[in-house]
């Protein structure tokens, strides 16, 4: 339905509707709904057509979302958007009829492959990819503390949570290596990402490619004085950078900083522009951020859907040239 402001409280101060914001839910439906993951073949609900092709359907997910952003700013006098609900079902079947879950450890273990969990990291980070295209704000759907492999969430017959008993490794503190906290996630490694937390300016590129391991920020500075002294903050997990030495970084323009602190389960990479540029001048910011990459899941039973000849990658990214200004 049509939302106007004369049925909204308005404030008057032209931010948008009075405590209001866009919560629209999204879902990659052909995913959710066959609780399997197919890069080739999704479906358009807008223009009711069949798509095909990882590069096609990565664009109409994301124009999916643009709309509802669109959604906020034109329909809602430039409301905030966060997408209410989003996630992927980790129940998935395929063509032997059984449920293909990662084993104890998988979804954390950098070195392996996670093939057995090769379909929900290639689903989640499809999703979040899509996201993070069009800069959204989102709530992962869901936790239950309480979920089980043969039970799921114990709700609507749905399998949608990012914990699951059945995936406990039963990692301890005293274990080291600090991923005692990730114990019991499912395909923790496309949900457990790095983003920029903070930004002294205007956020204009937030991505990560988990298969190259490569995380890119751009943003535009206003030129304002506090922007100069305010840092930008870049979360970056332990789950995927252990160690700072794990992590290569590049920054610019010329002259601008950057420092890397660490806590227990997480750095955060602190980035400044130069000190010495000019009042009222617009910068443009770029941080990149190379680490360890994760090796493509290997073939699972849902690629042998097509012919040898025809199937596709579980994951397709589009081309990122690592620290390359645009």
């Amino acid at each position: 339905p049509k939302i106007s402001s004369s049925d909204s409280n308005d404030d008057g101060d032209g931010g948008g509707l009075s405590n209001a914001v866009n919560a629209t839910h999204w879902y990659d439906g052909v995913t959710l709904f066959t609780r399997s993951w197919k890069s080739y073949f999704s479906y358009d609900t807008r223009s009711d057509t069949t798509v095909f092709g990882y590069k096609n359907i990565f664009k109409m997910h994301c124009s999916q979302l643009s709309d509802i952003k669109k959604l906020g700013i034109e329909r809602m006098e430039n409301s905030p958007t966060l997408i209410g609900e989003c996630g992927i079902a980790y129940d998935m079947r395929h063509l032997d009829g059984l449920r293909h879950y990662g084993t104890c450890g998988n979804s954390l273990d950098q070195k392996n492959d996670s093939s057995s969990f090769g379909p929900q990291l290639a689903a989640m980070d499809h999703t979040l990819r899509c996201l993070e295209e069009n800069l959204l704000s989102f709530t992962l759907w869901n936790y239950t503390s309480d979920n089980t492999n043969e039970e799921g969430d114990l709700w609507n017959g749905e399998d949608l949570s990012i914990y699951s008993e059945g995936q406990k490794c039963g990692l301890k503190e005293e274990d080291g290596g600090g991923l005692f906290i990730y114990d019991g996630l499912r395909a923790a490694r496309a949900f457990v990402r790095p983003y920029a937390r903070c930004v002294a300016g205007k956020a204009l590129v937030n991505t990560f490619d988990m298969r190259k391991g490569v995380f890119l920020f751009e943003g535009r500075s206003s030129g304002g004085e506090v922007e100069r002294g305010v840092p930008t903050e870049i979360f970056v997990p332990k789950l995927w950078c252990l160690k700072e030495s794990d992590m290569t970084i590049k920054v610019s323009p010329e002259g601008s900083r950057f420092e890397v602190e660490e806590f227990d389960h997480w750095f955060i990479v602190k980035y400044w522009l130069p000190s010495n540029s000019g009042d009222g001048e617009q910068q443009h910011m770029m941080v990149g951020i190379r680490g360890p990459g994760m090796k493509t899941p290997s073939q699972s039973p849902q690629s042998r859907i097509l012919p040898r000849s025809l199937s596709l990658p579980a994951v397709t990214t589009p081309s990122i040239p690592f620290f390359a200004k645009r």
